[in-house]
């Protein structure tokens, strides 16, 4: 009997550099890359309850409604060009689905990233989750998971999904056998990736405008208080959506800041929670620098059977420079910038994480503290107004860290 390898999620804030280590997993010989399924199925972190019912079972139909949902935020993106750099589906003119069709979520990315014949797999997959009983949401997701991972004869499967650190509580006592990869990054670059990433814009845009109302527009018809927004967003509701409003929308790289630090000040308190045998944690800049030996890390965590010379050679080889870095900015924003990612940077280094580039203090003084929310209140007011950024601040009082999206 072939001896059982735990399952591995890499998780991170987002813009971390975890796709790039779902390209390289994806050419290992035994290894199963699912790319970006956590994500595409709950449409950008918006549907989070609909694709994870609590207290209630799915059967097969729900679970392929799903699965193959031409979900509202990923499907208005695609109708006004807006793809993000991930989605790897074909918008050829002999493809199957188009951006006025819309494209169902597993086909965004994670089928065409196992293979060209994508839709070929999506109708095998599809016949499969018919046959299923009805059971937990986590269960059926993780047979989709092992059918592919028989279907491409590999021995485990690895799930990468940006910004899946929120849902690693989540995660961890739905798959309790499971290991996690956990991927930092300065987050300071993370916060400037973010501010020009269409999908982290829209997930800000629809959660403050979710904040404003106190629904998402995106998953009612119900329209009470659009009024309170302002201009801008107002624009980009989904009845009447407006790309080049959304292009303008001033997303500061600050905002981010303050969304990069609560995310890792959740997420290094939950990791810390797990036995450490099942936490790697890996650093973006280091495995830049020094390549050859973090990868030979990952696989010896993944299985001390997978490490392989000829993949991590393959691996290097494709590993490019990085497209934008905090220090090209100029010195008041860099400082700004700083000052929004120092509470994450004061929970990598409370969690044993320090970090030399991440220049955070041992303490946080009073004066820095109040320094910080201020700064929150003004990325918020740049972003939607000074009317509603003071209502955001005074409805969202000591939850400004989680900007962003609901926890999975």
């Amino acid at each position: 009997m072939a001896r059982k390898i735990q399952p591995v999620f890499i998780v991170g804030t987002g813009r971390c550099g975890s796709t790039m280590l779902s390209n390289m997993l994806r050419d290992h010989a035994a290894i199963l890359s699912v790319s970006e399924f956590l994500v595409s199925v709950t449409d950008l972190g918006g549907r989070i309850p609909q694709a994870f019912p609590e207290g209630r079972w799915m059967d097969a139909r729900q679970v392929w409604e799903v699965l193959a949902g031409l979900h509202p935020r990923q499907t208005l993106m695609l109708r006004h060009g807006m793809e993000m750099d991930e989605m790897l589906y074909p918008l050829a003119p002999t493809s199957r689905f188009s951006r006025q069709t819309g494209v169902p979520a597993i086909l965004l990315t994670t089928l065409p990233h196992l293979t060209l014949d994508h839709e070929a797999l999506f109708e095998e997959l599809r016949e499969y989750v018919m046959t299923f009983q009805p059971d937990r949401a986590i269960r059926q997701y993780e047979r989709v998971f092992e059918w592919l991972r028989v279907r491409f004869r590999k021995k485990v499967w690895v799930e990468r999904s940006g910004g899946s650190l929120r849902a690693l509580p989540r995660l961890a006592k739905s798959f309790p056998e499971a290991r996690f990869v956990h991927v930092v990054r300065d987050g300071r670059d993370c916060a400037i990736s973010m501010s020009q990433h269409t999908g982290f814009r829209m997930m800000m845009a629809c959660t403050i405008m979710s904040q404003i109302l106190g629904y998402d527009p995106f998953d009612t018809d119900q329209r009470r208080g659009v009024e309170e927004l302002p201009d801008e967003l107002y624009r980009l509701l989904p009845e009447h959506f407006d790309a080049e409003a959304f292009r303008q929308l001033d997303a500061p790289s600050t905002l981010f800041g303050h969304y990069w630090s609560g995310e890792m000040m959740r997420g290094l308190k939950a990791l810390a929670e797990l036995p450490a045998e099942r936490v790697l944690t890996l650093h973006f800049e280091d495995i830049l620098a020094q390549p050859e030996p973090w990868l030979h890390r990952l696989l010896a965590f993944i299985d001390p059977e997978f490490v392989d010379e000829d993949w991590v050679r393959k691996a290097v080889s494709t590993i490019r420079p990085v497209r934008s870095s905090w220090r090209n900015l100029p010195v008041g924003e860099q400082s700004a910038l700083t000052g929004a990612c120092r509470p994450g940077f004061q929970a990598l280094t409370d969690h044993g994480f320090e970090r030399e580039l991440a220049a955070a203090p041992v303490s946080v003084p009073l004066f820095g503290r109040l320094h910080g929310n201020v700064g929150q209140l003004i990325a918020l007011m740049k972003f939607v107004g000074f009317r509603s950024g003071l209502a955001v601040v005074k409805a969202q009082l000591g939850r400004l860290g989680r900007v962003g999206g609901a926890s999975a």
